[in-house]
């Protein structure tokens, strides 16, 4: 088959490797084209770097940066954020995903399906007097989302003689069988069987006679209603088989032995497993990725939300769905699995109580009673009687074994299964069959998460199904500890290993969560829960947000036993408390008061490791707070500690946090041979090795040499230095998120505003869906607004910057406020708003004073004197005294980058008020350009030497 793909106003055709945007063809070259097929055949699933590399290089050992090159090119050209439209969003750490909506179609030469293959073609027969009998359609509105489906089984149950339609209660294999029997024109006959009434294996065969002609009566009913189905070519659509299975299986195979021209078209939630059968899986319906930002367009281009908002509409909901909803019933959708039938149920209660409300109650065993329509067959009538009718076709210790496996809150192996539901009159081999009768009876899926893991997840609703029948038994509680303790003891192993953890996969975090829920709730274990909560951000640093994990670790210590009050595992939790606290969204609030009770309380109990990574934390907290000389205190505290407790470990971090803070007060001879110092010895360190805070400080540390680098005269180096940084930064996502809000700095004072535009969207981009790095996102648009003023963009730089500055403010990142000042004042003056401008860039060197100084402060005075230079009533003494004592500082600071802009400012000055720039201003000039050991190709090199050649044009003139 050739397949299209269809997205947006794309069409991509594999075979002729063509992308077609509104009818004309785009050109994107052979790789980012291999790259796209790949992902838009695994939509809405995570490809990882190495896997697009196989696609696009095969055979071949490229560099990653080849993969972020060829995506930000197919990225352009796909129009990525153009209109907010969103094809491929890159997921920190593990990849890329395709989340646009794609729809599939075959070219017309196609004879086949993807779903069902067979050699026989049948030809068109001559159509005759048609006879159909099939049940009336519930509902006349279009059939959303099955359209594909419907094309797919059109053609599958022409040339195939038995089709089974299988999928899970609620999916619609009724719906679409019935849809399918009134768009048919190649069947001369069609009979319709509904067996849901139908008790009795025994029963089937008299049920299908009596379907095919009711007016026959025979000894052999079924052999008489076959008679007359071979006289023309017949399809028998045989409905709900699942509870009379054997009967059919016995009944079909006779149909088709006896009547060559009749095929059977059966649905079922598993198969008939008889000999010619083809299984057509029913999937549920698209839903979207849980990928952040959604606007309502791209979600009601998924079929499931289509579906919700029209049942919403049918309930009574008022209004159209709007983007702030948008992520609300998407998720409402992922939860009830896609089931048309769930969605249904569940939609019509919305203009009951609201899309959050709904949200909410979701959990509760409630909405499984909530009714559907009063026309609608018993079992679909809601969702509860729905699964009644499955469960109960389960043997006993199935359904046993699929009531312990609610307390799974996502995917599980069979090994965790057989762990946690073994026990108390289940063997392990009972788990394993149950779990192939579950998986046959499609009540538990793939969980689609890793292939290699063979991850299984039981589908949402089944499970709020079976959590509620478990409630009912006794020995919950005990289900409940054994998943809990498997869990621990996992986090347990992964602390121990050096490497990378294997026994622990993304999804299981949602597994922790239930089993801290189950901990501290009555009946529950504390010690399991605080125990686990000390080990939380260890091993979901880079999934569990930050702020859950601070909520679960005040939890925690609300609980915590006293036998283990000032203990090691008070001081653990205390710790991950410290960390969450800290880099958390809400702020700083009260972290200070963790320090002061856990460096204490870690020196009491001689914990070495904690208490310096403590220190590290607190000087991290300074750092964000922008006191940097209390930083520096605590770098030197530290740096006093390791020289009694010396481990080479410890004497890099105070290396790095000297020199951070030395850089920041602007002391950059100190800053650069401490980094010189501490840095090169740690050539090849890897960071897993160190605490959260300590790898905080060496992503910081990397990055501010090279700003350090820049400010001394080597802005070439720096930009390689920076570059590098961000590249070593890129396989843990908040280091990343520091290195480039720092690094982008570096190209921006460079006026390398190209590169500086591309780490900011990928810093947007970093940030968007990650919760933990939120924080990084509000700094990550106030360096955006920095930008724009370096574009002369002042009107739209000064809203950004404004609203930022009490967002940037909030979260803690107060260091960063001097920047954001200085670009505000900056393009206030620009507008023309001269004193406000003022008036921001004096807030700016208020805040270094009480700061203890700052590596900017130079160019703050810079900026006040331009400001002021370009007012309406400018004084020449102040502009001149602003700039001597901006080139004072940048001098005694070794800051040639600032020395040198300040005396461009001079120049400007000079200018302005109809001076001649002084043969000594020119010498004094060439010497500040003659100490750059590099680039000169930088905005202000270039600005320089244009002066310096235009002097010398003069010369020779004269």
């Amino acid at each position: 088959m050739n397949a299209v793909f269809k997205f947006g106003p794309f069409s991509l055709n594999p075979v002729s490797r063509k992308l077609m945007r509104d009818g004309r063809e785009l050109p994107i070259g052979s790789r980012a084209f291999d790259m796209l097929v790949a992902l838009v055949n695994k939509q809405g699933e995570i490809l990882s770097r190495r896997e697009l590399m196989a696609c696009a290089w095969s055979g071949l050992s490229v560099e990653d940066s080849n993969i972020r090159v060829q995506m930000a090119h197919l990225r352009r050209k796909l129009g990525c954020g153009v209109n907010g439209d969103r094809y491929i969003a890159s997921i920190a750490g593990r990849g890329y995903s395709f989340v646009m909506p794609v729809k599939t179609q075959q070219d017309v030469s196609s004879a086949h399906s993807h779903s069902i293959s067979d050699e026989a073609v049948f030809d068109d027969p001559v159509i005759i007097q048609r006879e159909i009998k099939i049940p009336i359609a519930s509902r006349s509105d279009k059939f959303l989302g099955r359209a594909s489906n419907l094309e797919e089984l059109e053609r599958a149950v022409q040339e195939r003689r038995l089709i089974t339609v299988v999928g899970p209660g609620g999916v619609g294999k009724t719906t679409l069988v019935t849809a399918l029997a009134r768009s048919l024109r190649n069947f001369d006959e069609i009979r319709f069987v509904d067996l849901s009434v139908v008790t009795d294996d025994a029963l089937v065969e008299a049920a299908v006679a009596s379907s095919v002609n009711s007016s026959v009566r025979s000894s052999d009913p079924l052999r008489d209603a076959v008679t007359w189905l071979s006289k023309r070519r017949s399809l028998l659509i045989v409905d709900n088989c699942e509870h009379v299975i054997n009967g059919v299986a016995d009944a079909v195979s006779f149909v088709l032995k006896h009547s060559l021209s009749t095929h059977v078209l059966a649905t079922s939630i598993e198969a008939l497993r008889v000999t010619g059968e083809a299984v057509y899986l029913l999937r549920p319906l698209g839903t979207p990725p849980n990928t952040g930002r959604m606007t309502a367009n791209h979600a009601l281009a998924w079929p499931s939300v289509e579906l919700f908002m029209s049942r919403a509409v049918d309930g009574g909901h008022k209004g159209a769905l709007a983007d702030e909803e948008a992520a609300i019933v998407a998720a409402i959708c992922r939860r009830l699995d896609g089931n048309p039938l769930a969605i249904e149920l569940v939609a019509s209660r919305v203009g009951m109580y609201g899309l959050d409300g709904v949200l909410e109650l979701l959990d509760n065993q409630l909405t499984l009673r909530w009714r559907g329509d009063r026309d609608a067959t018993p079992r679909h009538q809601t969702v509860q009687s729905l699964l009644d009718w499955s469960y109960v076709l389960l043997s006993k210790n199935t359904q046993t074994v699929l009531n312990r496996l609610s307390v799974f809150a996502s995917e599980f192996t069979i090994d965790a299964a057989t762990d946690v539901v073994a026990g108390s009159g289940i063997s392990d081999a009972d788990v394993s069959m149950a779990i192939s009768e579950l998986v046959d009876k499609s009540m538990v899926s793939s969980g689609g998460v890793d292939e290699t893991t063979g991850a299984l997840k039981l589908r949402e609703i089944v499970r709020t199904y079976a959590a509620f029948r478990l409630t009912r038994e006794p020995g919950r509680h005990e289900t409940q500890r054994r998943h809990a303790l498997l869990y621990l003891r996992r986090m347990r192993a992964r602390e121990g290993r050096s490497g990378k953890n294997t026994s622990l996969h993304d999804f299981d975090i949602g597994n922790v969560r239930t089993a801290l829920e189950w901990a501290f709730s009555e009946g529950g274990d504390a010690e399991i829960g605080v125990e686990t909560c000390c080990l939380l951000l260890e091993t979901f640093q880079d999934l569990m947000q930050f702020d859950e994990c601070r909520r679960w670790c005040q939890r925690a210590l609300e609980f915590l036993p006293p036998k283990h009050q000032n203990t090691e595992l008070h001081l653990k939790l205390l710790e991950s408390l410290t960390i969450a606290t800290l880099f958390g969204h809400g702020g700083d609030t009260g972290v200070a008061n963790l320090f002061d009770v856990g460096l204490p309380l870690s020196r009491r109990l001689k914990n070495h490791r904690i208490e310096s990574h403590l220190l590290a934390g607190l000087g991290m907290y300074h750092l964000k707070q922008g006191d940097f000389r209390s930083g520096l205190n605590v770098a030197e505290a530290y740096a006093n500690k390791v020289d009694h407790h010396s481990s080479s470990n410890d004497n890099f971090v105070a290396g790095w946090m000297l020199g951070t803070m030395y850089h920041m007060l602007g002391e950059q001879l100190e800053a650069a041979a401490t980094y010189d110092y501490s840095l090169a010895r740690a050539t090849g360190f890897s960071p897993s090795r160190l605490g959260y805070f300590e790898q905080a400080h060496l992503a910081l540390a990397k990055i501010a040499q090279a700003r350090v680098t820049w400010l001394r005269g080597s802005p070439e180096t720096a930009l390689q230095m920076a570059e590098s940084a961000i590249e070593e930064a890129r396989s843990q996502p908040a280091a990343l998120c520091l290195s480039l809000l720092m690094g982008i700095t570096v190209f921006l004072d460079s006026g390398e505003l190209d590169r500086a535009d591309i780490l900011t969207d990928e810093l947007a981009e970093l940030t968007a869906t990650n919760g933990n790095l939120s924080g990084y996102r509000e700094a990550g648009m106030a360096v955006r607004g920095q930008l724009l003023v370096l574009r002369g963009e002042a009107e739209q730089s000064i809203d950004l910057l404004r609203g930022k500055l009490r967002s940037v403010s909030s979260i803690g990142f107060q260091s960063l406020i001097f920047g954001t000042l200085r670009a505000l004042a900056e393009g206030l003056a620009i507008a023309g708003e001269h004193t406000e401008a003022v008036s921001a860039v004096d807030t700016a060197l208020g805040l270094c004073e009480r700061a203890g100084g700052t590596y900017l402060l130079p160019e703050l005075l810079r900026t006040k004197a331009m400001i002021l230079l370009s007012s309406p009533h400018s004084n020449f003494n102040v502009v001149h005294r602003l700039l001597n004592d901006g080139t004072a500082i940048a001098r005694r600071t070794s800051a040639l980058g600032w020395e040198l802009r300040l005396h461009l400012a001079r120049i400007k000055a000079d200018r302005s008020m109809g001076l001649n720039t002084t043969e000594e201003g020119f010498s004094k000039l060439a010497e500040i350009v003659r100490s750059f050991q590099d680039g000169s190709e930088t905005a202000d090199l270039r600005t320089a030497n244009s002066l310096l050649r235009q002097r010398l044009d003069t010369a020779l003139a004269s």
